[in-house]
């Protein structure tokens, strides 16, 4: 099993309220509150969309054994803060990092034995293994690819002008195709994920 969890949060999101509504010519102020929920879905939508995390967050995830953690589930990864695991006395130890490499530059990560190591025994449970990093582009909105800032500029427009869930003749509910060409440049594939 293998799992992960948000930590810490960003702070930001990618496209601010400013440029939503420059991008959807509002301006007023009466729909705020609205364009700010949308803001937000379309910024989930496309990180889901690409196993990413675009504005830096922290994550843990969780697997049952060390070969489970060989690849992270989400991009881009900048820092990876610990790797630990339960012994066989089912206590919490940290891996040293002499024992792995981690490879942040590929996408997706990756966390390989160093030659010459073996992993220590741990407790079979489904959170045997966690290993805690930060992902995203940086910590602020100019951090973030243009792509990326338009992809979700044109959710938010199809999302404003389609406020039902049920719309004739289309689906609103699920990313308009030319947001998923353009988000399919930044998007990773993970084998193996659930």
């Amino acid at each position: 099993m293998k799992t992960y969890q948000v930590i810490t949060a960003a702070t930001t999101y990618p496209v601010s309220l400013t440029e939503a509504k420059s991008h959807l010519k509002i301006d007023t102020s009466a729909d705020n509150t609205y364009i700010e929920s949308i803001i937000k879905a379309a910024t989930q939508l496309s990180e889901e969309y690409t196993n990413r995390f675009f504005i830096d967050t922290v994550i843990e995830q969780y697997a049952s054994s060390f070969a489970e953690l060989e690849t992270l589930f989400k991009s881009k990864v900048s820092v990876i803060s610990f790797v630990k695991y339960y012994d066989s006395n089912n206590t919490l130890q940290t891996l040293s990092d002499t024992i792995y490499d981690a490879q942040v530059r590929y996408e997706p990560a990756q966390i390989q034995l160093a030659d010459g190591q073996s992993y220590p025994a741990f407790t079979k449970r489904n959170d045997a293994v966690r290993v805690r990093y930060t992902v995203g582009y940086g910590s602020a909105a100019s951090d973030v690819p243009e792509i990326i800032k338009q992809a979700i500029l044109l959710t938010i427009g199809n999302f404003y002008q389609n406020r039902n869930s049920v719309v004739i003749g289309r689906i609103a509910t699920e990313l308009p195709q030319n947001v998923k060409w353009l988000l399919d440049t930044y998007k990773v594939q993970i084998v193996g994920w659930q």
